[in-house]
């Protein structure tokens, strides 16, 4: 270890609940849920003879999409918190986990398709963050 990472003072860095990696997770978390409420909602109300059936609108009588837009909500609030602390270019390529989540969950819970393209698509995302997550330690070390 060289003097200066001796000498260096501690950051005044947030812990607990406060942790920006926790934070980042609980935002990723919560688009998740998010995206499996807007599912269920839209599918409960859905009314194809309905004038206004392709605008969506009809979605908003359901509550759990209004929970679904609370979940964004929070996720939204986390996420800006977790940019105060974690640069752009790491903390955005990890919060697209989620892009491998939601086909995931999907697929599991909802019994959804997944095309052999859309699982190509997923090991490409799960290669790319990989190649994010590898050096993170070493960011973290510098913020």
């Amino acid at each position: 270890m060289t003097d200066d990472r001796r000498n260096k003072k501690p950051q005044n860095r947030p812990f607990g609940f406060g942790n920006p990696w926790l934070q980042l997770g609980l935002s990723v978390a919560c688009v998740l849920v998010s995206e499996f409420l807007l599912k269920r909602g839209a599918t409960d109300i859905a009314e194809p003879d309905s004038a206004f059936s392709w605008t969506g609108v009809n979605g908003l009588a359901s509550p759990l999409v209004w929970w679904a837009i609370l979940l964004i909500v929070a996720s939204f609030v986390s996420w800006l918190y977790v940019l105060r602390y974690i640069p752009l270019t790491v903390a955005f390529p990890l919060s697209r986990v989620v892009d491998i989540l939601v086909p995931l969950g999907c697929w599991i819970f909802l019994g959804e398709f997944i095309s052999a393209l859309r699982w190509c698509g997923i090991a490409l995302v799960i290669v790319g963050l990989a190649l994010v997550a590898k050096p993170v330690a070493q960011i973290e070390e510098r913020l």
